[in-house]
């Protein structure tokens, strides 16, 4: 589809609807239509955005104005990030909330969390700055966003508490963690997607997402590439600054023998028109198979294709796309299923299966550990490529005494339950030992 030169002019009031319905490219570099119901350029993505739910918050003259507004996003944007707005918004309306109303700002700000809360006023912020639309936000509603004291978390820091779901993982739980994902690896109950996953996670403790883009290159035989997530007034880009780290011989021998299988499987499954042996280096570790509408198909198959099908593989022999990287939401689907799996670690703290679909857990562990392991602010800084060492000074303040007395108060509570089956009870860890019988 030719993008016409209407697309490109601003939009006046005389000219709204012309340019409404008028294709354009979106920021992933597929066409969309503002005027259609619903979008979803980017087939990756697993939320469309509805627009006309969204446009409801606002009044009627200013709704056309606001339309513009987010086809101005899709196209400055990732689709996910205006599925959001567009949410946040929808939801808006269905409260009888205003974002444009500066007397609702409040009402608004205690209704949404304080991520939602960001998203609008920094859509507010972005449509205030569309000088191509004649309707805009003023600067001083733009101010009073900026300004309103965000609501205040009445929850603790989820490291300072050592939040048995959230915060970091004992050293029981993650050596429990650890023998286990490898005894179900071994045991061909655990794939190598979900075990590298894991692994991953475990040792280097990156966000999921910088996990998410790694590709079979990054990998050497000593050193693993991660790349930089997006930070705010970071303009370099998906994949563009990247960090290395050593690499196991084990795990890098693991990860050998995966690349070995993908690559079979992707020359069975699509045998012509790729060379994959060139574009094996580009191909995500953690691939998306399936589309969205293909996904609804193929839901009771249990073996979906290796790799999504698309003209864009020919172009994995250059460089990674992003189109062919797994979303977080497959991830989240994986990890719940582990953490239902009957023979999964039980958590001294909780008694309850392990927690380990909350993103930042392992995060959290390897901070708590490299402070307690004496490592410097600046150095723990950089092993999880944090942009400053705010976050660094919480997990200072998590002392290995105290680690060590949660462990040791768990021993004394299962020590209640040692032996039981054999009529003694057992009041307190020393009792707990077996000695001679």
């Amino acid at each position: 589809m030719n993008i016409s030169v209407e697309a490109l002019q601003a939009p006046k009031e005389s000219t709204l609807d012309a340019w409404l319905n008028t294709p354009r490219l979106a920021k992933c570099g597929e066409v969309f239509t503002p005027a259609d119901p619903m979008w979803r350029p980017d087939k990756s993505a697993s939320d469309s955005v509805n627009w006309k739910a969204a446009i409801a918050c606002v009044s009627p003259d200013w709704r056309p104005w606001l339309h513009a507004a987010l086809v101005y996003r899709m196209v400055d944007v990732a689709a996910c990030t205006v599925a959001n707005t567009a949410s946040v918004l929808s939801r808006a309306a269905q409260a009888g909330l205003d974002p444009l109303n500066e007397g609702q700002l409040i009402a608004l700000r205690e209704r949404f969390s304080d991520k939602e809360f960001s998203i609008m006023a920094s859509f507010i912020a972005f449509w205030h700055d569309c000088e191509s639309l004649e309707q805009r936000p003023s600067q001083s509603l733009v101010d009073a966003y900026k300004e309103l004291p965000r609501k205040k978390n009445s929850s603790n820091d989820v490291i300072l508490s050592l939040d048995p779901e959230e915060g970091p993982l004992t050293q029981v739980e993650q050596d429990a963690l650890h023998q286990w994902i490898h005894e179900q690896f071994c045991h061909g109950q655990l794939g190598f997607e979900q075990y590298i996953y894991l692994r991953m996670l475990m040792i280097y403790g990156q966000r999921g997402s910088q996990v998410r883009m790694m590709v079979f290159g990054d990998f050497t035989k000593s050193e693993v590439k991660f790349h930089r997530a997006k930070q705010k007034g970071d303009e370099a880009g998906w994949r563009k600054k990247s960090e290395t780290f050593r690499l196991d011989e084990d795990l890098y021998n693991t990860v050998q023998a995966y690349k070995a299988m993908i690559l079979a499987q992707l020359w069975e499954t699509y045998p012509g028109g790729v060379d994959w042996n060139v574009a094996i280096q580009n191909v995500p570790l953690f691939r998306k198979k399936l589309d969205h509408h293909a996904a609804e198909a193929w839901k009771r198959r249990r073996n979906p294709p290796v790799l999504l099908d698309s003209p864009l593989q020919k172009a994995l022999e250059d460089a990674p796309q992003p189109l062919f990287h797994v979303r977080s939401g497959t991830v989240k689907q994986w990890l719940s299923h582990i953490e239902r799996i009957e023979s999964f670690p039980i958590s001294p703290r909780t008694h309850q299966p392990l927690k380990v679909t909350r993103g930042h857990r392992f995060r959290h562990t390897l901070g708590t550990d490299l402070s307690n392991a004496g490592l410097s602010e600046f150095a723990i800084a950089r092993a999880l490529m944090h942009s400053d060492t705010r976050t660094v000074r919480k997990y200072r303040a998590v002392s290995t005494e105290l680690l060590a007395l949660i462990d040791a108060k768990m021993s004394n509570h299962m020590a209640l339950i040692v032996n039981a089956f054999t009529g003694i009870i057992v009041t307190d860890l020393t009792s707990a030992i077996n000695g001679d019988r």
